[in-house]
């Protein structure tokens, strides 16, 4: 994995000057804990769970569509909204976060697939804040009943039923 690029323009504000990004930085309201071969695009987690107690939703319902790889997140997060009603669930939770840093307000947070919470869990010291041994929820479905988890405290991944609670982690992309 790389972990620093430059000649790359401020998230905050597009005309900067061009940084470097690397793995660890705070930026773009989070800390990034990936970034692609191309050095242009990575994943940024929030800094601190969104709840440590959430259910994924929508027992019993196949949510079309659920993908697990990288760069599927945004997408997994908007089809469970438009699919599932049910108010608490942890793809809304993370839909409706903000942050604020420095004037500006990243409202694009989204619920991580499978693929990209074990890259979260990969930089979780980094990243830090995490539940010490707990499941964070990915937007990523195994059926209509259950949805893949992510093991904070040995890295397995696992799928849990729907209905359980656990932690939630936004991220987003830039």
């Amino acid at each position: 994995m790389l972990t620093s690029y430059s000649n790359k323009k401020n998230d905050n504000n597009p005309n900067s000057k061009p940084t470097d990004y690397y793995i660890g930085q705070n930026y773009g309201g989070g800390i990034i804990f990936y970034i692609d071969s191309t050095g242009q695009h990575g994943l940024i987690a929030a800094t601190a769970d969104q709840s440590k107690s959430m259910q994924w939703g929508c027992q019993g319902s196949l949510i079309p569509v659920i993908f697990t790889a990288i760069g599927t997140g945004q997408a997994n997060t908007t089809t469970i909204l438009n699919v599932c009603p049910t108010p608490s669930i942890a793809a809304r939770i993370c839909d409706q976060y903000s942050e604020t840093v420095d004037g500006v307000t990243y409202d694009d947070w989204f619920l991580p697939s499978k693929d990209e919470l074990y890259l979260l869990y990969q930089q979780k010291t980094i990243v830090g804040g995490f539940a010490t041994y707990s499941l964070y929820w990915s937007s990523s479905q195994y059926n209509a009943n259950y949805a893949w988890g992510q093991g904070f405290g040995n890295g397995s991944q696992s799928f849990n039923t729907k209905g359980y609670t656990t932690c939630v982690r936004a991220i987003r992309a830039f």
